[in-house]
């Protein structure tokens, strides 16, 4: 008994304490401190860059001149500001998918059960994480929960004790082969000679307190998957005051890189890559950026972009009112947000110009879809999802596809305002300025209110414009959603309103421009030429940077910006060259300290 209670206390002090004191929490509240953390562990293979990226130890432009402006550097040139991204919690999406890649657990727990991610510009910005005494015990307790399934698995346990761990652990070459290999995987760097030493002592403690050498090694395990090391990604400056910019080591990159394709962990060909230090070269890390979108894992990068992105996540929890729309279901809420997902790879992984993504006249659809937007599937499709090209009907684009025009909409009826926000905020970045205070509710009713579910909206925010306070602000947001007006808030085209009267989707878009339609064609069209465009393709670009570097932008990317714009225009603007521009550029391999 006494030595069970021991081994219990040990347990507990194993994972607390040496993720504390020897692997650098504070306590274990969360604080990332220096004490016994190498910085970065061994540099192996940290070679420069070639082609358009900088070599050694400081920022370069990437083909064009540096801009007016910035911080004046030796002989008159300016400096470029790379920037830097803060210590960076997993996500639960990550750390699912790192268990999942790491030790083969595919629970899902931390998505299921953890706290909430807090959310900055995306689920992965960093300065928006935070942690706390409930948040690390889910940590911990999960540490314990997932080293114990793992070792209970054979398959699992197989694939990190690849060797037979013997007594006594302390000198077991065994013992030390295991924890320097398992704990490069799992702290995405290689271990320095004193961190396993230490963790080689952990084992040898256990093993002292009545342990197998089998089971030493699997309080290591679970020491490592509650250490800060693996819970953050960490990035190191040798001199963290020093607003000199100096490259990621070849790790760094690679974990960079493997978070924003598949918010997991680097595979071996990635650490292979990383260990040799090819893994800087441009034509390397652009290959990489092809392998990994071509794996299945790659859907990741759609799934966590895109569906935060393009509102796919949004339409996961968006409620329809069943008294209004009663033959919606979860079939055609999954239908709506596959289309969706699919629709944005057509310019991701297909060719297609992003130029297009108003105009693109393709949906995907199975048999609830194709029922719900009147379509044909082609013969052959059986249960499975068809790419269909259908020109005969009023639905084109993006503003056609059914998630879209669901999400923007109330549970009861289409909310145009929204719809035309939305499209304003996330395809063309423009800046909306806040309603006035106290601006009265447009619907008094509620969501099963007969008469709010069948009025005229264009009608009924004419009134509502009518406010002086309104009207400004109505203006520039109601043209781009009365234009959608034909689809009804599940996406299905109607000609008529439930209370009979004949729908008008015609409108001014505002000044400058002016332009008048009376299509969603027309407006779609609209959207995709002149100033629209530009903006179009300057917002994908400023949406995907900014979800690369998992920070916000500031003033001092404008340079870069401008850079990773150029160079695309000159690419037919898919998005997969826009990817490539946006991993080769210095931004994301280059970093700097803060005073």
């Amino acid at each position: 008994m006494r030595a069970n209670t021991k081994l219990h206390t040990f347990r507990s002090l194993a994972l607390c304490g040496l993720a504390a004191a020897s692997l650098g929490f504070a306590a274990c509240n969360g604080d990332i401190g220096e004490g016994g953390m190498s910085p970065g562990g061994p540099s192996s293979g940290n070679g420069g860059t070639t082609g358009g990226g900088a070599t050694g130890g400081g920022p370069v432009s990437t083909g064009n001149p540096p801009p007016v402006g910035g911080n004046t550097g030796a002989g008159g040139t300016v400096a470029l500001d790379s920037g830097r991204v803060s210590i960076d919690r997993l996500n639960n999406l990550e750390y699912d998918n790192t268990m999942r890649d790491l030790v083969g657990f595919t629970g899902n727990l931390a998505q299921s059960t953890f706290q909430p991610d807090e959310k900055g510009d995306f689920d992965n910005t960093a300065d928006a994480f935070t942690i706390n005494d409930a948040r690390y015990e889910q940590y911990f307790n999960t540490a314990d929960t997932i080293g114990e399934a793992v070792f209970a698995d054979a398959t699992l346990k197989a694939k990190i004790l690849t060797c037979a761990p013997a007594a006594p652990v302390s000198t077991d070459a065994c013992t030390r082969t295991i924890i320097t290999n398992f704990g490069l995987k799992a702290w995405r760097r290689p271990l320095a000679t004193a961190e396993v030493d230490r963790l080689v002592t952990l084992a040898n403690e256990a093993a002292t307190l009545g342990e197998t050498p089998e089971n030493s090694i699997k309080h290591v395990v679970k020491t490592l998957l509650a250490s800060p090391q693996f819970l953050y990604r960490i990035e190191y400056d040798s001199n963290p005051a020093s607003l000199t910019a100096h490259s990621l080591t070849p790790y760094e990159l690679a974990t960079r890189l493997s978070y924003l394709i598949w918010s997991s962990m680097p595979d071996d060909t990635l650490f292979q890559l990383a260990g040799s230090g090819q893994i800087v070269n441009d034509t390397n890390l652009t290959g990489q950026v092809d392998r990994m979108l071509a794996d299945a894992k790659g859907a990741t990068f759609t799934s966590s972009f895109a569906g935060q992105w393009l509102g796919a996540r949004d339409m996961q929890s968006h409620q329809v009112e069943p008294t209004a729309f009663p033959k919606f279901d979860d079939a055609l809420r999954a239908a709506m947000i596959t289309e969706e997902l699919d629709y944005f790879n057509e310019f991701l992984i297909g060719s297609q110009s992003f130029q297009k993504f108003f105009t693109y006249d393709v949906n995907f659809i199975n048999t609830r879809l194709a029922t719900h937007y009147g379509m044909t599937l082609p013969p052959g499709t059986g249960t499975g999802t068809a790419k269909v090209n259908n020109t005969a009907d009023t639905r084109v684009g993006f503003m056609g596809l059914g998630s879209f025009l669901t999400f923007t909409s109330f549970s009861y009826r289409t909310a145009p305002t929204l719809r035309g926000k939305w499209v304003l905020l996330n395809l063309l970045c423009q800046t909306i300025p806040n309603p006035p205070a106290n601006v009265p509710k447009l619907d008094a009713g509620g969501a099963t209110d007969p008469g709010l579910q069948s009025q005229n909206v264009r009608v009924r925010l004419a009134a509502h414009r009518a406010a002086a306070d309104c009207a400004t602000c109505h203006a520039t947001l109601d043209p781009i959603g009365l234009g959608l007006e034909n689809f009804d808030a599940i996406g299905a085209y109607r000609t008529k309103y439930e209370n009979g009267d004949t729908i008008d989707s015609s409108g001014v878009l505002p000044p400058p421009g002016n332009e008048t339609f009376s299509t969603v064609a027309q407006l779609a069209n609209i959207l995709s030429a002149g100033t629209h465009l530009q903006q179009l393709t300057d917002c994908a670009s400023e949406k995907m940077m900014t979800y690369a570097l998992a920070r916000s932008l500031t003033d001092a990317d404008d340079p870069y910006l401008t850079q990773i714009r150029t160079t695309w225009a000159g690419q037919g603007y898919s998005l997969r060259p826009l990817l490539k521009d946006i991993v080769l550029n210095d931004t994301f391999r280059f970093r700097r300290g803060e005073m």
